[in-house]
């Protein structure tokens, strides 16, 4: 149950997975918490937003990709963004010729949950969101990282 409650929402604290399994019906102590912690294998790793949470190893190896493909999304972003555009659900980022596919291949893997797919030419991508809001999410999320 451990296991299933940090896979499904971020808890970064033995007292928040504490609350969350007596939510389902099962009482811990602290010291017992720990010691299954332990023998699960649980680790505290960053989250997306500059924080910590609980996970396994399997989950750290995914965030730490995902860290990195933010690393370099920033990178590409400030080198060869020009501007942002859109309307909808749908994002149109413009680079210096010939840069497109990089910076495309940065915003895939960056894992953002509101990008759907994205499509590049050679100046010009298009980001399909989930939604006008997440549109809007990702042009604020990308103008905050240039």
């Amino acid at each position: 149950m451990i296991l299933d409650l940090i896979g499904a929402e971020p808890i970064a604290t033995q007292e928040a997975l504490s609350t969350a399994l007596k939510s389902v019906g099962i009482e811990t102590t602290q010291p017992t918490l720990s010691k299954d912690m332990r023998e699960l294998g649980v680790v505290k790793i960053p989250d997306v937003f500059g924080g910590f949470r609980y996970g396994t190893p399997s989950a750290a190896s995914e965030t730490i990709d995902r860290l990195q493909g933010e690393t370099l999304l920033r990178r590409e972003l400030t080198d060869f963004v020009t501007g942002l555009d859109g309307d909808g659900n749908t994002l149109v980022v413009k680079t210096i010729t010939g840069h497109a596919q990089g910076v495309c291949e940065a915003i895939d893997r960056a894992w953002w949950e509101e990008v759907v797919g994205t499509l590049a030419g050679e100046n010009t991508i298009f980001v399909l969101c989930r939604g006008k809001e997440g549109r809007k999410a990702i042009k604020e999320r990308i103008e905050s990282m240039r």
